[in-house]
């Protein structure tokens, strides 16, 4: 949704196989631990529901080398709260909850890759068949991080990088995917992938899950994919010619103007004060204070763009 330009930024950087294999928490692979118990960390929708929304972001993880640091900012600033789940020989999966809801998950990423900030959001996209979606990603010259995983309670998860390098976690959920609610202020609204071919970009998504097409904007010629009758992610040109290619998620406030200043308060960063929208609302980039990066925006409307990212 953002539709703005943006001055030169620091580069974000990439993530290293061993980073994304503890975002899959297949932390016994890793450190050799065979009581670490992957089988604890819970399902994404505890509703009991039986759909399945192929193309929609359905969760959201945070890797971050400083967990307490992280803590503080997200829960002053969106009233987020914390639930440790233990998997066993000393290691544990943070949930994220917002008014009693799972909405994401936290790592600690300390002592990996200690000479490099890992710390960032990954989203988590919803497919019909993962193996056939890793298998899309192969042939498109992307790349696989780690290959179908099996989460008991969450289903078969893989890591990717898109052809052009941005990275997003694949989900055949084992259970229901969230359903379609529109988001209340404090969760995600949208997701976005920022691309120097978007072009390309689309026609790899809609290869991915083959539910999506694509639509434009009216106003601005905004281009997004569509699933089952509902938008779910952007697409557009990345504002710096330098940075990555990457996907990014906004959250949804009242006031960005007002949140980014909290940000700052609380040892966050602006990275873009915030501005009006042309579709809509007005919204602010910002860095946490472990350096991952999100955008807030207030939207006010109800259309069915509101329901693609919680």
């Amino acid at each position: 949704m953002m539709h703005v330009r943006a001055s030169r930024r620091r580069r974000p950087i990439g993530l290293s196989v061993g980073v994304l294999v503890a975002l899959l928490a297949s932390v016994a692979a890793m450190s050799g631990c065979s009581t670490v118990d992957p089988a604890r960390i819970p399902p994404i929708d505890t509703a009991g529901g039986t759909t399945r929304l192929p193309g929609k972001v359905v969760w959201h993880d945070l890797l971050t080398k400083d967990p307490s640091a992280a803590r503080r900012f997200y829960g002053e600033l969106f009233g987020w709260t914390f639930r440790d789940v233990d998997l066993g020989a000393g290691q544990s999966y943070t949930v994220i909850e917002h008014e009693g809801r799972g909405i994401g998950g936290l790592v600690d990423a300390r002592g990996m890759d200690a000479d490099v900030n890992v710390s960032r959001w990954i989203p988590v996209l919803s497919v019909a068949d993962v193996d056939a979606a890793v298998a899309t990603v192969r042939a498109a010259g992307g790349e696989v991080f780690q290959a179908p995983l099996d989460i008991p309670q969450r289903g078969h998860v893989a890591v990717i990088g898109d052809p052009q390098g941005a990275v997003v976690t694949l989900l055949e959920g084992r259970t229901a995917d969230p359903p379609d609610r529109p988001p209340s202020i404090g969760t995600w609204l949208w997701n976005e992938v920022w691309s120097a071919d978007p072009d390309a970009a689309l026609a790899f998504y809609r290869q991915l899950v083959p539910a999506f097409e694509t639509g434009t904007a009216a106003s601005g010629g905004y281009q997004y994919l569509v699933a089952d009758g509902q938008p779910r992610v952007g697409v557009r040109p990345k504002p710096v010619a330098d940075m990555k290619e990457t996907w990014m998620a906004y959250l949804r406030v009242a006031d960005p103007s007002a949140t980014a200043a909290a940000a700052e308060r609380l040892g966050g960063r602006v990275l873009l004060a915030a501005r009006e929208n042309p579709l809509g609302g007005e919204v602010a980039m910002l860095n946490d204070p472990t350096g991952a990066g999100f955008l807030v925006q207030s939207w006010d409307s109800v259309p069915n763009t509101d329901t693609s990212a919680r």
